[in-house]
C-alpha cells in the first residue's frame, strides 16, 4: 500500500514524579519505516547524559529517568517523522520534593480476547514509591496462578490471563496503592467465541430435478456473518437457490437441481473471534444420454460384417438394450454385443437382406434415459439365375436374348455389344420385367453378329452374363467328294468336309435318287465330314454320286463319278467307241448301254469275241 505518515497514537500529558524515584516518559508511534525520532526539552533538542537513556524499539519511544532530580522538571517534546510526514506532541514532567499518590498516566482499557486464547491488560502508574498493585475482577481479588500472571515493571503494571474461556468475561480493576494514597483504573474483558459447527450439511447423491436442502448450525459469538459458496463462488438468493440465515443455523435450499449444479458446497460463518468453514459434495445423477449417436444409415451387402458403434455419458450403472424393428436382440452368433468405457457396440456378421430394419440403443440408468436409431439396409448383389447361351440367327431374323437375374432390386441394366453400350432405338429393344431381361435384335444381318454382354447393376455389386450372337452360315463344301472307281466286289467311299451353322442335314443321292443304307451302304455325317461307305459293289453301284448339305439357312451340292471296273466294263469301254446312241455320257450302266450293245452285237457279233 501507499506509505503511511509518521503519527504518535500514545502518550502521557502530565507526569508528576518524586525527586529520587525513576520516572519514563513513553510514547507509541506509527508510520512507514524508516521512523526517526527527536527528543526536546523547553524547546531546545536533549543533550545526552548518564541520567536518563532514550530508546526506540517496536514503535514505542522512551526516555528514561534513572532518579528524577528537580531542574529536570520541563516541557519534553516528542518528535516522530519519516519521508511522508511527522507528528510532536508535548509533555509536562514535574520532579516534586514529596511523595505523590499514585495516578495513571494510562488507564485500563476494554479488551477483546476470543476463546482458547490467552489476552493482556496493562496500565502505566505514576507516584511515589514504594507502590503496591493489586488487581480484581468484579470486586474479587486476583492472585497470582498459572491463569493469571501480574506484574509491576517500570511503571507498567500488567495482568496476564491464559487459556481464556467464557467465564474469564468481566470487569476487571487495577488498584495503586502507597504511603500518600490509592487510584484505581478500571476495564472490561470481552471473551468472544469463535464459530464452531453443531451440526454440518452431509454430502447428498441425487437424481435431477430433486430439491436439495443443505442445513448447518453452529455456535459462537455474535453477530456471526454467513456465507455460501459453489466452489469458489459465492451464491445469493435467486432464481433455483435460497439461503436462509438466523442467528445460529443457516440453509442452502437447490430447486429442480441439473448434472450442472453438481460439486461442493460450503458454509463460512464467521465472526471478530475467528471463522470457521465446511463443505458437502451435492453430485446430481446424470441421466444416461448419448454424446455420439448411431450413424443415420448404413448400407450393407449380404454376407458384409459391420458394427454399430455408440457413445453414451451418464452416471453408472448404465444399461444398454439393442433392438431391431422394435424386438429386443440377444446375444447370438450374428449378434455380439459390447459396453465398455462408455462406448456401446453391436457387432453384426454374415448379414442377409432379412436383417435390414431401424435398429435402436437404448442407454438407461437410475437418473434416465435416451436413445438413437440407425436404419441398415441389407442388398443383396445382382447375379444371373439363369444366363443366355450362344445363338445364331437367320439373316433378317429377329432374335431375343433373354436372361434371369437375381438379388436385390432396383436393378440398372446396361447391354453391351462388342463393349460398346447398346441404346433401345429401331434396331434393339430393351426389357425388364420382375427378373426378366431381355434384348431384341430387329432383322438381323452380319453386321449385327458380335459379343452380346448384359450388365446388371445395383446399390452393392453387379453382375454380368454374356454370349456370341451370329448369323447362321449357310453349308459348304471346304473339301468336295471326288470320283473314285472300283473293281467288282470292291469297297468305295466318297468323303466331303463341311463348314456352316448346325445343324446341317446331309442326303447322299445317285442318279437323282435318294441313297438308303444297307448291307452294302452306310453314311454318316461326323465332326463336320459326311462319308458314304460302299462294299460288295456291284455293277448297279456304277454312276453318279451326289452329296447335299441343307440347314435352315441354305443348301449345297457336290458330285463325283463310282466306275466299277471288270469284263463287262471292258466290253462297255469299246462299245462306247462305236456306239451312236445318245446321250452316253454317263457310265455304262443303263437302258442305253443295253440298247447299244444289241445294236452292235447285231453288226458285229464276232466282236464279242476276243
Amino acid at each position: 500500500g501507499a506509505n503511511k505518515p509518521a503519527k504518535i497514537i500514545e502518550r502521557a500529558e502530565l507526569i508528576q514524579v518524586t525527586a529520587g524515584d525513576p520516572a519514563t516518559l513513553e510514547y507509541t508511534v506509527a508510520g512507514t519505516p524508516e521512523l526517526k525520532p527527536k527528543w526536546y526539552k523547553d524547546g531546545r533538542p536533549l543533550a545526552a547524559s548518564k541520567k536518563y537513556r532514550i530508546s526506540f524499539k517496536n514503535n514505542v519511544a522512551q526516555l528514561k529517568f534513572y532518579s528524577a532530580e528537580l531542574h529536570d522538571s520541563g516541557q519534553y517534546t516528542f518528535e516522530i517523522s519519516n519521508e511522508v510526514g511527522s507528528s510532536s506532541c508535548e509533555t509536562t514532567f514535574t520532579v516534586l520534593d514529596r511523595d505523590i499518590a499514585p495516578f495513571f498516566t494510562k488507564p485500563l482499557r476494554n479488551v477483546d480476547s476470543i476463546v482458547s486464547g490467552s489476552c493482556r491488560l496493562d496500565c502505566k502508574i505514576a507516584g511515589s514509591l514504594p507502590m503496591r498493585v493489586s488487581w480484581f475482577k468484579d470486586g474479587k481479588e486476583i492472585a497470582s496462578s498459572d491463569k493469571y500472571r501480574i506484574a509491576f515493571v517500570e511503571g507498567t503494571a500488567s495482568l496476564e490471563i491464559s487459556r481464556v474461556d467464557m467465564n474469564d468475561a468481566g470487569n476487571f480493576t487495577c488498584r495503586a496503592t502507597n504511603s500518600v494514597g490509592s487510584k484505581e483504573s478500571s476495564g472490561a474483558l470481552i471473551v468472544q467465541e469463535p464459530p464452531s459447527f453443531v451440526t454440518k450439511p452431509g454430502s447428498r447423491d441425487v437424481l435431477p430435478g430433486s430439491a436439495v436442502c443443505l442445513k448447518s448450525t453452529f455456535q459462537g459469538s455474535t453477530p456471526l456473518t454467513i456465507r455460501w459458496f459453489k466452489g469458489d463462488k459465492e451464491l445469493v438468493s435467486g432464481g433455483s437457490c435460497y439461503i436462509t440465515r438466523e442467528a445460529l443455523e443457516s440453509s442452502l435450499e437447490l430447486y429442480a437441481v441439473k448434472t450442472s449444479d453438481s460439486g461442493t458446497y460450503t458454509c463460512k460463518v464467521s465472526n471478530v473471534a475467528g471463522s470457521v468453514e465446511c463443505s458437502a459434495n451435492l453430485f446430481v445423477k446424470g441421466p444416461a444420454t448419448f454424446i455420439e449417436k448411431l450413424e443415420p444409415s448404413q448400407l450393407l451387402k449380404k454376407g458384409d460384417a459391420t458394427q454399430l458403434v455408440c457413445k453414451v455419458t451418464g452416471t453408472p450403472p448404465i444399461k444398454i438394450t439393442w433392438f431391431v424393428n422394435d424386438r429386443e436382440i440377444k446375444e447370438s452368433n450374428k449378434h455380439k454385443m459390447s459396453f465398455v468405457e462408455s462406448t456401446a457396440v453391436l457387432r453384426l456378421t454374415d448379414v442377409g437382406t432379412e436383417d435390414s430394419g431401424e435398429y435402436m440403443c437404448e442407454a438407461q440408468n437410475e437418473a434416465g434415459s435416451d436413445h438413437c436409431s440407425s436404419i441398415v439396409i441389407v442388398k443383396e448383389s445382382p447375379y444371373f439365375t439363369k444366363e443366355f447361351k450362344p445363338v445364331e440367327v437367320l439373316k433378317e431374323y429377329d432374335v431375343m436374348l433373354l436372361a434371369e437375374v437375381a438379388g436385390t432390386p432396383p436393378f440398372e441394366i446396361t447391354w453391351f455389344k462388342d463393349n460398346t453400350v447398346l441404346r433401345s432405338g429401331r434396331k434393339y429393344k430393351t426389357f425388364i420385367q420382375d427378373q426378366l431381361v431381355s434384348l431384341q435384335i430387329l432383322k438381323f444381318v452380319a453386321a449385327d453378329a458380335g459379343e452380346y454382354q448384359c450388365r446388371v447393376t445395383n446399390e452393392v455389386g453387379s453382375s454380368t452374363c454374356s454370349a456370341r450372337v451370329t448369323l447362321r452360315e449357310p453349308p459348304s463344301f471346304v473339301k468336295k467328294i471326288e470320283s473314285t472307281s472300283s473293281l467288282r466286289g470292291g469297297t468305295a467311299a466318297f468323303q466331303a468336309t463341311l463348314k456352316g451353322s448346325l445343324p446341317i442335314t446331309v442326303t447322299w443321292l445317285k442318279d437323282n435318287d435318294e441313297v438308303t443304307e444297307d448291307d452294302n451302304i452306310r453314311m454318316t455325317f461326323e465332326n463336320n465330314v459326311a462319308s458314304l461307305y460302299l462294299s460288295g459293289i456291284e455293277v448297279k453301284h456304277d454312276g453318279k454320286y451326289v452329296c447335299q448339305a441343307k440347314n435352315d439357312a441354305g443348301i449345297q451340292r457336290c458330285s463325283a463319278l463310282l466306275s466299277v471296273k471288270g469284263w463287262f466294263t471292258k466290253l462297255a469301254s469299246g462299245l462306247r467307241k462305236k456306239c451312236r446312241c445318245e446321250p452316253f455320257s454317263r457310265p455304262v450302266h443303263s437302258p442305253h448301254l443295253s440298247l447299244c450293245f444289241l445294236q452292235n452285237l447285231q453288226q458285229s457279233p464276232r466282236r464279242l469275241c476276243p
